[in-house]
């Protein structure tokens, strides 16, 4: 095969983060060549996603490398629901669903550890090209393959394939040469991440824990970091009058960790990232227009409260690429792609976007007597293994898989 011809057949990946290299390593292994293109010189670490659903895991199966994550990570199999002044409210335990699953619990792993363990592996593999430092600045769909212009450190390129998969994030600008809309809305309020080694496992709190409250709510959650004990995550909202100087001024930040719970030696908690994002809940009207397609963030972004978002884009890219494969194989012909528009946008429109949502109002209910409600739910869910089964089945995102797969 020549290079020209290869060039012209294989797939643009734009985007090296967890769902672009995703898709890129499911190609390659197929033997579909790729073509990576990653608008930094080096990928981010900064705190960004980290939980690892058990129906995630069981689909990296298929790329051999769950193992491998698994290695990385910290297994959580109990989760809490919790109140700010109350304390505990109802604990959850995914041990429940080992009759179903290999992984009866969330994975916690940095997403950077992940794209850089696959992107290691992508790098040595036949027929995969990988550009750093390109930026693109435009795509468009053509009768027999797609066109995509990048900007780089030698100035304007245009690159060609036969296939453009976007996951360049929530501003892709795949999408917008798309011509797609993002309908949803931005928060008000920002989420403020405060990064401590403090161990909170040794007072009562599981791995992930989300703390309702109508003036500040919480999430916290563990990862793995640089190794045992592992560093905690503490999220909470900022008001849209405060600015980031003053969210990240050192007492104001004490103030707000100290309320999850005061120093055990009342003294101050270490604090050695802060981080500080907009938020958004939005969905692409379409996910494939012609040769080119989304996946990930550049598809649909949500809050992180669920821990969901990384999830359905690594679903994203192994639902679009198992087709990709029937195709070049020629067991599918391109219309199988509207598949992947109506399984990959149904579900994030059913789940994704409304469990995130829903997370959030329960976090932040201000009614008493709505919270009060709310709260006693949970713990009757919890203390009933029918229903507590039935909860995590769809928090764990069993159903939005099921949902998926009853799609035609």
């Amino acid at each position: 095969m020549s290079a020209n011809s290869t060039k012209n057949d294989r797939v643009v990946i734009a985007g090296a983060g967890p769902v672009g290299v995703t898709a890129a390593y499911a190609l390659l292994r197929q033997g579909i060549p790729v073509l990576l293109l990653e608008s930094y010189a080096d990928l981010p670490t900064d705190p960004r996603a980290s939980t690892f659903h058990p129906p995630t895991m069981e689909r990296l199966e298929s790329l051999d490398v769950a193992e491998e994550l698994h290695g990385m990570g910290i297994e959580v199999p109990k989760w809490q629901f919790r109140d700010l002044k109350k304390g505990l409210v109802a604990e959850f335990d995914l041990s429940i669903l080992g009759d179903i699953t290999r992984y009866p619990f969330r994975l916690h792993c940095e997403q950077h550890k992940y794209a850089r363990m696959l992107l290691s592996k992508v790098e040595k593999m036949d027929g995969c090209e990988i550009l750093k430092s390109r930026t693109v600045t435009g795509a468009r769909s053509e009768e027999n393959g797609v066109s995509v212009t990048v900007d780089g450190p030698n100035g304007p390129e245009k690159v060609t394939g036969r296939y453009l998969i976007g996951c360049d994030g929530g501003k892709s600008v795949v999408r917008h040469a798309m011509g797609v809309s993002f309908e949803g809305l931005t928060f008000e309020e920002r989420f403020l991440v405060l990064t401590t080694p403090f161990d909170y496992t040794d007072h009562g709190f599981r791995g992930t824990c989300y703390i309702a409250d109508p003036d500040r709510w919480y999430s916290m959650f563990k990862v793995p970091a640089e190794g045992p004990p592992g560093r905690w995550r503490v999220v909470s909202p900022v008001e849209p009058t405060v600015d980031e100087a003053d969210a990240f001024d050192d007492d104001a930040c004490q103030e707000r960790i100290q309320a999850v719970m005061p120093h055990p030696d009342g003294g101050t908690f270490p604090i050695i990232h802060k981080n500080i994002y907009q938020v958004h809940q939005r969905i692409a009207g379409r996910f494939a227009v012609g040769n080119v397609f989304l996946a990930g963030d550049a598809a649909h972004i949500n809050n992180p409260l669920g821990g969901m978002g990384l999830n359905f884009g690594i679903h994203d890219a192994l639902n679009l690429t198992e087709k990709m494969v029937a195709v070049y194989r020629g067991e599918a012909s391109d219309d199988i792609f509207a598949l992947y528009d109506r399984q990959r946008r149904t579900v994030a429109e059913e789940y994704l976007l409304a469990q995130t949502a829903q997370n959030k109002r329960d976090l932040e209910e201000s009614d008493p007597e709505s919270r009060a409600q709310r709260q006693k739910e949970w713990r009757e869910t919890a203390d009933n293994p029918e229903a507590a089964r039935e909860f995590l089945l769809r928090t764990a995102m069993f159903k939005s898989v099921e949902r998926e797969r009853s799609i035609q």
